[in-house]
């Protein structure tokens, strides 16, 4: 009892310390008016970083940042929405008005649409089976652009039970204003994080991590005001498949990278490890072009070798497109060659 309370003191007095250090140091740009509860983000992130690094490599995991609206959701303010489309969503949507019918709906809805907390949310086609396919290989956090509140309330929409995502951070919380960074989260950094965002330009100093997503958009802006798109009052589905496509290749840059980085069994190999290890490189070798829209190639050097491993084989500069076509034609053979014996007996 008296070494936890020794501890914690430790840990108390080395944030406070590195909080000092910054205060003296660190000019936050253009920050938001939570400028000390940022600065304590960071210290934290400083102090901390490594060791949630090193527990996340024991774990097989990499790091992945996800930005919410236009990315996860599109969610409109149900006051932007004309009468006669309110009329139509409140056939479809399912009210979510406290944490008891949260867990017995949020299954339960084919559309994933939700009228909550005084808006439309639509959940991107694909969302929940993303996150559970990637939870088991990635660390989850979301980083919005909206609110504090924004995030937490989409947060429960996207996660009721509270485990995919490590932390949700916001535009409250970020040291430059109108930018997002991985200053402020513990664990991630440029050398172990992929980031999906429909706004690449936001991450101005982690270009090279991102993914950039297509726009999801279910509703059109139309004279200051939301409407739903047309096509679905006719009768036809959303079928936008932009998160199946990097799911597949998400899974795809994992597999590389623990081939070619196995994580080392001892503490002293796991601490150079994790300062060596570059997801960087095997990242922009794989991508070109997310859901059909070419992307721009990496002005990052890309080295032969990362921490003695060969990334010669790599493939360079492949496109979604051309990774997912690869892959189903490898299983299409695989299945092939299992109906072979049946056929030939």
């Amino acid at each position: 009892m008296t070494t936890s309370t020794t501890l914690d003191i430790s840990y108390e007095d080395r944030l406070k310390e590195e909080a000092e250090r910054m205060l003296t140091r660190i000019k936050i740009e253009e920050s938001s008016s939570n400028e000390e509860e940022n600065i304590l983000l960071i210290a934290f992130s400083r102090v901390f970083g490594n060791t949630y690094k090193r527990c996340f490599f024991k774990k097989n995991k990499l790091c992945l940042v996800l930005d919410l609206d236009h990315t996860l959701l599109h969610s409109v303010s149900i006051c932007n929405v004309s009468k006669e489309d309110q009329d139509y969503l409140n056939k479809k949507a399912i009210v979510v008005s406290s944490t008891k019918i949260m867990k017995d709906v949020l299954h339960s809805s084919g559309d994933n649409l939700y009228n909550y907390r005084g808006r439309y949310t639509k959940l991107r086609p694909h969302t929940r089976d993303f996150l559970k396919q990637l939870s088991d290989r990635f660390e989850l956090f979301v980083y919005t652009m909206g609110s504090w509140d924004h995030g937490r309330d989409m947060g429960k929409l996207l996660d009721r039970d509270g485990v995919f995502f490590k932390s949700i951070v916001s535009r409250d919380d970020s040291t430059i204003r109108n930018r997002k960074n991985l200053d402020i989260l513990a664990g991630p950094d440029e050398k172990n994080t992929i980031i999906i965002d429909d706004h690449k330009h936001m991450w101005e100093e982690h270009r090279n991590n991102v993914i950039r997503i297509d726009k999801y958009k279910y509703f059109t802006e139309e004279n200051g005001g939301h409407i739903l798109k047309k096509n679905e009052e006719e009768g036809f589905g959303d079928e936008d498949e932009s998160l199946k496509s990097i799911s597949k290749v998400l899974r795809r840059v994992h597999k590389k990278f623990f081939e070619l980085f196995p994580v080392p069994q001892t503490d002293v190999e796991l601490q150079e490890y994790t300062t060596s290890v570059d997801v960087r490189p095997i990242l922009n070798a794989y991508i070109k072009k997310i859901s059909g829209r070419k992307g721009e190639e990496s002005k990052q050097v890309q080295p032969e070798t990362i921490a003695g491993a060969d990334l010669s084989q790599v493939p360079p500069y492949n496109r979604v497109e051309d990774l997912i076509e690869e892959e189903n034609r490898v299983e299409d053979a695989d299945e092939t060659c299992d109906q072979e014996p049946s056929k030939v007996s």
